[in-house]
């Protein structure tokens, strides 16, 4: 259906013709009050705050402008936060639901050391935007410098569960206010397991060794043994130089216990060896003269030893491909014990169980392993741990072969290892 509009009448095309007038420049002041606006409250924009001041003036009914200005006010060289505060309280007035206005005018009113009224403007925010983590951020802040530091970590706290990635930071700030508060930052932390763990590697670096141990064993084995944060908080305590902690907390991850009285774990290689925890366990390099390997066809007891093959390269050296970490009384002495049988072993100078120090040189050893064909020998051999140093709590027990002369002819053939043990004499 088609309405025709006959506008024979001069009166009428005049009417009709300013109506159209006005509605474009309604549409055109409308265009252009929503580019101002746009442009001028743009924050990729560095503008100058008299534009602001212009554009406010021309548009003082923009919650955005209005807001805007406040923030241009606040952060300039010479600010004039009367202005700011002016422009910002506009701008919640304009737009009371909008929270994004109540932060600006909290940031004014802490400029202007009122944090009372900080924190008044944050509360209000906080209930129009209850899940926004910044606005429990900043309440937060608010009240720390208000020296109200229960109520601050709570809001910390709900923060942090909102952001995790806020946790390192925030630990640090509530640990230099609390002065080493560690319930403090425990609070912070909350029940999440990955955050504990970031908690307990924390204290480590504050030389809190005791308190993160106390935490790292309140988590969950299997989540401790799921977690990244487990491995790096032991080689952190390893790293300090806390042997005795870390060893502990190693052990109470592990399925396996070790052997009665023997410092030596998994001394019958037994048990497989998990992924990101071998601190206490043994470890294996890659070395091109020797191929290692766990075999289940040979073993003194039970169903597994180490099995070594040289592969018959000149001047063959193992140096720490195979080794184990030991924790030690420092000035103690202790026997080691092992079983090792050969096959056809061809070698100018065997290979021995050998310990260090944690730098590498050489406490004891044993005697080198005969050449040819032997089945399964008892070696031992004792040592006295050393007494000074920071690596005085532990040494290395590691399977060597050094060189008799700066060249020697190739090393080949095989040896196995079975049924450490080390104890205290």
């Amino acid at each position: 259906m088609t309405i025709n509009f006959k506008l024979n009448h001069p009166a009428a095309r005049l009417a009709l013709l300013l109506l159209a007038l006005a509605a474009s420049a309604l549409l055109a002041s409308v265009v252009f009050s929503r580019f101002v606006i746009g442009t001028l409250a743009d924050d990729r924009f560095l503008l100058n705050r008299e534009w602001l001041i212009a554009g406010t003036a021309y548009l003082p009914n923009s919650p955005r402008l209005q807001a805007r200005l406040a923030e241009v006010e606040l952060f300039d060289a010479d600010p004039d936060l009367a202005r700011a505060d002016g422009a910002a309280a506009r701008a919640v007035q304009l737009s009371p639901d909008d929270f994004r206005w109540r932060l600006i005018l909290a940031s004014v009113k802490e400029a202007e050391g009122d944090r009372a009224a900080a924190e008044v403007a944050l509360r209000d925010a906080l209930r129009l935007a209850p899940n926004d983590r910044d606005v429990h951020y900043r309440l937060a802040n608010v009240l720390l410098r208000q020296g109200r530091l229960a109520p601050a970590i709570d809001e910390f706290r709900i923060a942090v569960d909102k952001n995790p990635l806020m946790l390192p930071v925030t630990l640090d700030l509530i640990w230099q206010v609390s002065r080493g508060n560690v319930e403090a930052v425990e609070t912070v932390a909350g029940s999440d397991p990955k955050r504990r763990l970031q908690l307990a590697q924390f204290l480590v670096r504050q030389s809190r060794p005791v308190e993160a141990a106390t935490i790292f064993r309140s988590i969950d084995r299997t989540l401790r043994l799921a977690s990244m944060e487990s491995a790096q908080l032991l080689n952190a305590l390893i790293g300090a130089n806390q042997m005795a902690i870390a060893h502990d907390l190693w052990l109470s991850m592990m399925s396996e216990p070790s052997a009665p009285n023997s410092a030596i774990y998994n001394g019958s290689f037994e048990s497989d060896i998990l992924k990101n925890f071998s601190q206490f366990d043994w470890t294996f390099g890659r070395n091109e003269a020797v191929r290692l390997s766990i075999d289940r066809a040979a073993a003194h007891s039970g169903n597994r030893s180490l099995k070594i093959e040289f592969l018959g390269r000149d001047t063959t050296t193992l140096g720490d491909e195979i080794r184990q970490l030991v924790v030690v009384r420092p000035g103690a002495h202790y026997r080691i014990e092992c079983y090792i049988k050969s096959d056809g072993l061809v070698t100018p100078e065997g290979p021995r169980v050998v310990v260090t120090d944690r730098a590498g040189a050489w406490i004891a050893a044993s005697d080198a392993v005969a050449a040819g064909t032997s089945d399964w020998k008892l070696v031992s051999f004792t040592f006295a741990a050393p007494t000074v140093g920071d690596a005085a709590s532990a040494v290395y027990v590691s399977i060597k072969r050094k060189p008799k002369y700066a060249y020697d002819d190739p090393t080949k053939g095989f040896i196995w290892l079975d049924d450490f043990l080390m104890r205290e004499e």
